[in-house]
């Protein structure tokens, strides 16, 4: 009886829990979640118009996550934009730590020795965040900004990572983009380019977001044999640039095992892909 009472007043609990509202709370997360997605920044009024929301309503909240680093304004600018700091806090976190601990050395190597910029690329909800960038040692080169998030899909790293996720994950992804009114042909057009990556072990693309890039990507893998990251080298060709495609295809392949052992996963490898 006393066991049924105590399982009762928990059940309880977690019900009130879960209906609790903290409303200043609720507006602070909807901004931030809502401002991630503005690249070009937005005035005050131009947020809440967005949120459906007054003015009043999220004047303050802007004015405490601007001065507490969250949000900034450029100079003689009204448009706010999101900072680095809630980058910087996920970072902190020790698996992301220990990801970009092992892939600092094997990508400082990578990058001077093909002559190109590579980046590493993690999965965050339905994106791909960027958790780590080298540039190329040549004066033009081709980067992505360190924290950027891109859909996943309209990315190698995005796919690739995908591709070799347990298939709940990407059923759940899926589900998502179908959610979003995404066209059933796009859809079953990122299965089909999962498939093949995970049967190639890696991809080669042509990048649809710049012209003349080719993304080579592979995945990275932790001790337990699980995919946690992406590495790829966005190759783009020039006279300077005197290692050619191929061989870069090769050289990022190692690199990505390279990270996986430093992970702990030697004994779970896939075999090394043939090329």
């Amino acid at each position: 009886m006393a066991r049924a009472m105590i399982a009762n007043e928990a059940e309880d609990g977690a019900a009130t829990r879960r209906a609790y509202s903290v409303p200043a709370a609720e507006k602070t997360l909807d901004i931030l979640e809502f401002m991630v997605r503005q690249p070009a920044g937005m005035t005050i009024t131009e947020l809440a118009v967005g949120l459906g929301r007054s003015v009043h309503e999220v004047y303050r909240i802007i004015l405490v996550l601007e001065a507490r680093g969250y949000l900034y304004r450029p100079a003689q600018s009204d448009r706010y934009r999101v900072s680095l700091k809630i980058f910087e806090m996920a970072h902190e976190m020790s698996s992301v730590r220990q990801l970009t601990d092992a892939a600092l050395p094997v990508m400082q190597t990578l990058a001077p020795a093909t002559m190109q910029s590579c980046h590493l690329a993690v999965l965050s909800d339905r994106d791909a965040l960027i958790v780590l960038q080298i540039d190329s040692p040549l004066p033009m080169r081709y980067s992505v900004m360190l924290g950027a998030k891109f859909q996943f899909e309209e990315t190698s790293s995005g796919v690739v990572v995908f591709a070799f996720s347990p298939p709940e994950q990407r059923e759940t992804l899926l589900s998502k983009l179908e959610a979003e009114g995404r066209d059933r042909a796009d859809i079953e057009s990122i299965r089909l380019r999962a498939e093949a990556i995970a049967a190639d072990g890696y991809e080669v693309r042509t990048s649809l977001a710049v012209g003349g890039v080719t993304n080579i990507s592979v995945p990275v893998f932790d001790y337990l044999g699980h995919v946690v990251a992406a590495l790829t080298v966005p190759y783009m060709p020039q006279r300077a640039a005197l290692v050619p495609l191929d061989a870069v295809v090769g050289q990022v392949i190692q690199a990505g095992r390279a990270i996986s052992i430093e992970l702990g996963a030697a004994n779970r490898l896939p075999p090394l892909p043939p090329q």
